[in-house]
């Protein structure tokens, strides 16, 4: 027979008395730590699983940099991307419109260069290129904007960026004195060969200037108010781009280069108030 020990007895039931609550207490504790640990991983995997998240955006399939300076460089590195998508990105990066002509808008390219200047690196995008540009004494001529056309495309119309106010006079048309009919000693002489103008101004207003120049040229002049400046000068078979803004700081010429052909036309000519000059 085995004989219990009464003290021992005692002291195993005070002890289990004693011990007892503080494992009831970790328990608890670890319990609650489960489910908040449980709580965090739901909410974890359901932001992973979240459709927000699941769709990414696709991978561009090229990259393009432009380098803005004195003359302005472009970087490009294509395989096979969406001529729409380098577009866009020429279009944010030059500040300018960059229009697609529909033969060129579901093309991809590849294609890799760097550093190479604009108007040649935008030849490498299309089989035919055309940009307008704003040109102003004391200035770089300034990108109005870009088209890249296919070879059947039509061109593209001259009013597509440049257009007029309807606020301004607007002169058009042949006046019925041409080039041929002008006297050799007259005040005001305006002659063109090739690209190339030829102006004699002896003391004459600048109004009638600008007017006579765009006539000579072919294209609308538009003079946005009464100017008194009078003009004195001599400038002798310049090209039409140098030999304009020379005339007057409030004059801005808007031409269109056809960079495939490396030809440029005068699209319009306008008479700015000198108010006006200094913010544009």
């Amino acid at each position: 027979m085995i004989k219990q020990n009464p003290f021992a007895a005692v002291v195993n039931s005070a002890t289990k008395r004693k011990v007892s609550p503080y494992f009831r207490a970790l328990f608890f504790a670890a319990l609650l730590v489960t489910f908040q640990s449980q709580i965090f991983n739901a909410e974890s995997l359901g932001q992973t699983q979240s459709p927000s998240a699941a769709k990414r955006a696709p991978k561009k399939k090229h990259r393009l940099r432009i380098t803005k300076g004195y003359v302005t460089g472009v970087s490009l590195k294509a395989d096979k991307a969406s001529m729409t998508e380098v577009a866009a990105d020429l279009a944010k990066l030059l500040d300018a419109p960059v229009t697609l002509a529909p033969s060129i808008q579901k093309q991809v390219i590849t294609v890799e260069f760097a550093d190479i200047p604009l108007e040649p690196a935008m030849r490498l995008l299309a089989p035919r290129v055309f940009m307008d540009y704003e040109i102003r004494a004391d200035a770089q001529p300034k990108l109005l904007g870009i088209f890249l056309v296919g070879q059947d495309d039509p061109d593209p119309a001259k009013d597509a960026i440049v257009q007029g106010s309807s606020q301004a006079m607007l002169f058009e048309g042949n006046t019925e004195e041409t080039a041929e009919e002008t006297v050799a000693d007259e005040p005001l002489q305006v002659d063109l060969d090739d690209a190339n103008l030829t102006i004699k101004s002896k003391k004459q207003p600048l109004v009638a200037l600008v007017i006579t120049i765009a006539d000579v040229l072919g294209v609308p002049a538009e003079i946005k108010y009464e100017s008194n400046e009078i003009v004195d000068t001599v400038i002798k078979n310049t090209p039409f781009e140098d030999a304009i803004p020379r005339l007057s700081p409030n004059i801005r010429l808007y031409v269109r280069a056809d960079v495939t052909r490396s030809e440029r036309t005068a699209l319009r000519l306008v008479l700015v108030p000198p108010v006006a000059n200094a913010g544009q």
